[in-house]
């Protein structure tokens, strides 16, 4: 009987082992959206906190992923602009590392001495597919970087402009491109079902960038409600409706299709909300878009996917440089990740309620540019700039708005802290600039030229 027993479990361990060996390769979406506050949804970033989340926007399928996933109260984008987060993103690195520090347009040597996600992901498994629809704003072309399908190497400007009293005159039918972009990953999930080979799909919304556009219809539904107290903007609130509807739409066919099972969606944005002209947009983070105070950075993120809790919240720190380590460890090979990578697997955490740690050959997150650099560690915040020294200090825990600097108050913590971001930017030979910057000394002009 106990021969029989031992051999009975022997071959169920080999049945499971055989199994998770045939298993599929998960599908992994990216909805990357542009310029959304924090606070630009109607649930809470923090669950215990009604002040961060909109009191006027309506986003019931952003809800909807959170209610089947896990929601990041302390998420963060590579870099408070489009551009450098965008190739952060790509490349698991730090914009000071590519020497991506700006929306300029950069140079790179060839070959490129880093690895995009579909090029890691295809050397875990030669069958993955890889398509990239919407705003591109990197200076290779996307098929350059291991992406089967794309609509190209596109850029703020290809979502084309609103007028400026923002109410009339819509040049389309499809403001800022939210239908047809999403109409083509619709069509790439559908062929993908029919395939036995796993897919990776980055939407790379236009939306919130620059000018408000809308659906005339969706307008006039949001102009006709009662603002709210912090967010009031009607035309905002439609722009934000158009996103959801097309956030929806990719569930939608996931959900027809039975993919849901095998897919991993993650939705951030590549930066803060704009701030400039609405500067309560971000409340109650501090300033937006272009700074490296929170309202510049944190960003929403939602994660949904097989053995992720649903309706779970993580306060672990995360941030956009960690989503190839991280797709690479749910398809099945984190050691195969590039060398040199600065992100670390979120998966985890994902699969183990919201709890643990991001692994990182660092330590904390770090931010770098000309202007100033930032260190967030242990739940506190340091902020130098450069040209005058200053130093900032910032309990994120408890000072979320970044009210009270605590250089004075804890000198041995800055110290420490100052001395780790220092190791770091030598590290990386961050104040090295760019080839373009080099040539920029010689001729100026060089720099008006910008990436599409």
């Amino acid at each position: 009987m106990k021969d029989t027993s031992r051999h009975l479990l022997g071959a169920a361990l080999l049945l499971g082992l055989a199994s998770a060996a045939l298993a599929k390769p998960p599908n992994i979406i990216l909805i990357l959206t542009d310029d959304q506050g924090w606070n630009n949804t109607e649930m809470p970033m923090i669950l215990s906190r009604a002040d961060t989340r909109s009191d006027f926007y309506l986003t019931p399928n952003f809800k909807r992923l959170a209610d089947v996933g896990m929601t990041f109260s302390q998420a963060y984008a590579p870099h408070p602009v489009c551009s450098p987060s965008r190739h952060a993103i790509q490349f698991g690195m730090t914009p000071a590392k590519l020497k991506k520090t700006s929306n300029r347009a950069v140079n790179y040597p060839e070959p490129f001495p880093a690895r995009a996600i579909p090029q890691v992901l295809k050397s875990i498994d030669p069958t993955y597919r890889a398509a990239h629809f919407g705003k591109w704003h990197m200076y290779h072309h996307p098929a350059e970087l291991g992406y089967d399908a794309s609509d190209g190497r596109t850029g703020n400007h290809t979502a084309r402009q609103l007028t400026t009293d923002q109410t009339k005159h819509f040049p389309h039918d499809d403001p800022k491109r939210s239908v047809s972009l999403t109409d083509n990953a619709v069509q790439f999930i559908r062929h993908q079902a029919h395939t036995d080979a796993p897919f990776y799909l980055q939407v790379s919304h236009y939306a919130i960038h620059l000018s408000a556009e809308a659906k005339p219809a969706t307008l006039a539904r949001h102009k006709a409600r009662t603002p709210g107290k912090i967010h009031t903007a009607y035309w905002y609130a439609a722009m934000i409706d158009d996103l959801d509807q097309a956030v929806g739409r990719i569930l939608d066919v996931l959900d027809e299709l039975q993919l849901t099972d095998n897919t991993y969606v993650f939705l951030t944005s590549d930066n803060g909300g704009t701030a400039r002209q609405y500067p309560h947009f971000n409340k109650p983070l501090r300033a937006g878009k272009g700074s490296y105070y929170e309202g510049g950075l944190r960003v929403p993120f939602f994660a949904a996917g097989p053995g992720i809790e649903p309706g779970s919240y993580s306060s672990v720190p995360v941030v956009g440089y960690d989503l190839l380590s991280t797709f690479a460890d749910l398809a099945g090979s984190a050691e195969k990740q590039p060398k040199g990578i600065e992100g670390g697997s979120v998966k985890p955490v994902l699969l183990n309620g919201g709890r643990g740690v991001v692994r990182r050959p660092r330590v904390g997150l770090h931010f770098y540019r000309p202007l100033d650099s930032v260190l967030i560690r242990d739940g506190h915040k340091l902020r130098r700039t450069h040209r005058t020294g200053e130093i900032e200090l910032y309990d994120l825990a408890e000072d979320l708005s970044e009210t009270t600097n605590l250089v004075a108050a804890k000198p041995r913590l800055v110290k420490r802290m100052q001395a780790g971001l220092e190791d770091w930017i030598k590290e990386i030979d961050a104040t090295t600039p760019s080839p373009l910057d080099r040539r920029l000394r010689r001729n100026p002009r060089a720099g008006n030229r910008r990436q599409p």
